[in-house]
């Protein structure tokens, strides 16, 4: 994981659109997404992994008309605001506000949802090409706020109608699966029915044992699934335009020491960060956090310890080993890693608060290579 993201390109049947937007918030992008397909050339620019809602991609016309057809606004007051804002020369926008036909917050709220909503139709595309070019910015007053980009990945996927696009993405029914639990899952604004389908899917060890136990439709079933997937939850291969994996989905010997030392690497930053808040007493908040959760990490971390430098160190007898285990051991170790860091993050929300959590997490972004 990289904190910049350099220029990049490729295509939508390679890889959708959410699962675009993800690498993007994953790896701290800014700059401009260029999406091409037919005659429509579109672009989107991120900030440090955010969707910035632009105020040239926002029609100020299609807005009002949507304020008036939601009844948010009479017709009377929009046509009174175009007049304004022609008269001064000023935007539909300042002249809502200036007017005070709509206080600033739910003017606001209501310019996020419009511009979110115009950017459903790119998640439907199974076709075109997208590039990125990074360090490309916006002219001052352009940007009018910045969006969630894991919030809209999951409003984009939960209205999303194209079956096959979403089919192709996802493992045969009878391929193992791997389930993840990545340090961020307790900011995203999951709905209960994906809760409850995440559950599900931590007890499955196939999408057919998921479709035979989970109370959810196929079609939402699989929806919520495809939205996992995107976000490295439901650990699947990259899939080519005919669904076949792209390259294999098991990593290769000598990359299994990396990838263990990239996660022990997060847990150091989490050591290393509430130490500089709290001193010697973050050894205490840690080690009682990693006791509370070893009963539910399964035999491989009973013997853990908790190194002087916030690393983890499962059982000294594996050391020799890490580049050569056998895939299932490998990924239950992944698994238990992350698992820690949730609960670590979590122990840090908790001792220092919501503020400390977020600037703790925008570093745990920018540490271990995967």
């Amino acid at each position: 994981m990289t904190a910049h993201l350099s220029l990049f390109e490729g295509t939508f049947a390679e890889t959708p659109f959410p699962r675009l937007l993800f690498k993007i918030w994953q790896r701290e992008g800014s700059g401009r997404l260029r999406l091409e397909k037919d005659e429509e050339d579109k672009s989107l620019h991120f900030e440090k992994g955010q969707v910035v809602i632009e105020k040239k991609a926002l029609s100020e016309k299609d807005f009002l008309t949507a304020l008036v057809r939601k009844r948010v606004l009479p017709s009377e007051k929009a046509q009174q605001c175009e007049a304004y804002a022609d008269d001064h020369m000023i935007s539909r926008i300042k002249a809502l506000s200036d007017l005070g036909l709509i206080s600033p917050l739910p003017l606001w709220n209501l310019m996020e949802s419009f511009f979110v909503r115009q950017l459903f139709s790119f998640f439907e595309w199974e076709e075109g090409r997208y590039s990125f070019e990074p360090a490309i910015s916006l002219p001052a007053g352009e940007r009018l706020g910045l969006l969630r980009t894991h919030d809209l990945i999951l409003q984009g996927v939960r209205r999303m109608r194209t079956v096959r696009l979403i089919g192709r993405f996802l493992p045969a029914e009878d391929e193992p699966i791997y389930v993840s639990v990545p340090y961020f899952l307790h900011l995203l604004n999951l709905e209960p029915h994906e809760k409850y389908a995440l559950n599900v899917l931590c007890r499955s060890t196939n999408l057919k044992s998921f479709f035979e136990l989970c109370e959810l439709g196929k079609n939402d079933g699989q929806k919520a699934l495809f939205a996992f997937t995107c976000m490295d939850i439901l650990a699947v291969p990259e899939k080519s335009a005919k669904g076949r994996p792209a390259q294999s989905p098991e990593p290769q010997a000598e990359e299994q020491g990396k990838i263990l030392d990239a996660l022990n690497e997060k847990c150091a930053c989490i050591h290393k960060y509430i130490t500089k808040q709290i001193g010697p007493l973050a050894r205490t908040i840690l080690g009682n956090c990693l006791e509370e959760i070893k009963p539910g990490l399964g035999p491989l971390f009973q013997k853990m310890k908790l190194l002087t430098d916030g690393r983890i160190e499962v059982d000294s007898a594996m050391s020799a080993t890490v580049s050569h285990l056998a895939e299932d051991l490998f990924r239950s170790l992944v698994k238990g890693y992350d698992e820690i860091l949730v609960a670590e993050v979590l122990a840090v929300k908790k001792s220092l608060g919501g503020v400390h959590e977020s600037t703790l997490i925008k570093n745990l972004e920018k540490t271990g290579c995967l």
